[in-house]
């Protein structure tokens, strides 16, 4: 069955709008596939649907609205960009490696300075500035 022949009806739809403003409140702009999944499951438990169908469901939802993964909001680039990790204690052996992805901007390479007892270093940066987004994750 392809996802285009599928009806949604109205109530499992109002359940997918609820469910995502439920699950995306701490960032709008990141639906991976843990939440993704997540949401299939409790549709298919509430309707009393295969996951199969309820993976259907919500794939024709996210017609309308494609998913955003791994995006936050920028407040230097004032937009919406790609996050990518901060990587911190690297061993001096895999530095040259981590170096390259960085400049790649596959990641930045985090200061094991800023990463103390007590202290909230970001999980995350951005892609294009490369600054720190804590407000996405902290250690």
């Amino acid at each position: 069955m392809k996802v285009q022949e599928i009806y949604v009806p109205a109530e499992i739809m109002l359940m997918l709008k609820n469910l995502h403003a439920s699950y995306l409140r701490d960032n709008e702009y990141d639906e991976g596939d843990l939440l993704f999944y997540r949401i299939n499951y409790r549709l298919a438990e509430a309707f009393g649907i295969t996951i199969y169908e309820a993976e259907q469901l919500h794939s024709l939802y996210h017609k309308d609205a494609p998913r955003r993964v791994s995006e936050g909001y920028c407040d230097t680039c004032r937009k919406v960009v790609t996050f990518i990790p901060i990587i911190y204690g690297i061993q001096s052996s895999d530095m040259p490696k981590m170096r390259a992805a960085e400049k790649e901007a596959r990641l930045i390479v985090g200061d094991m300075e800023s990463v103390r007892q007590g202290s909230r270093a970001a999980m995350f940066g951005c892609k294009i500035c490369k600054t720190n987004l804590p407000k996405y994750g902290v250690l």
